[in-house]
């Protein structure tokens, strides 16, 4: 029997979201993904420098199953998704 306790267990789906100043919404959003009823994902969430609260609300959820990406200056949906992707 091989010994895969040291091996990193990937996730079966990654999920990306990129928010910029979605202080209003993105609470609802990051709630809808992680309430799936299909647990092997991960949450990826760019913050594409966001001026608003989003950048606290993010930080306040401590599911495992998110990373949490901050970008020093805004990008835009594309370049931000692309980040999302290679993270």
């Amino acid at each position: 029997m091989e010994d895969t306790s040291s091996v990193r267990q990937y996730p079966k789906v990654s999920v990306i979201m990129a928010v910029y100043n979605g202080a209003r919404y993105v609470s609802q959003a990051v709630d809808s993904i992680l309430a799936q009823t299909f647990t092997g994902l991960e949450l990826v969430i760019i913050d594409d420098a966001s001026t608003d609260e989003t950048p606290r609300i993010l930080a306040s959820y401590g599911d495992p199953r998110i990373m949490l990406v901050k970008n020093d200056r805004n990008l835009g949906l594309t370049r931000s998704l692309n980040v999302g992707i290679r993270a």
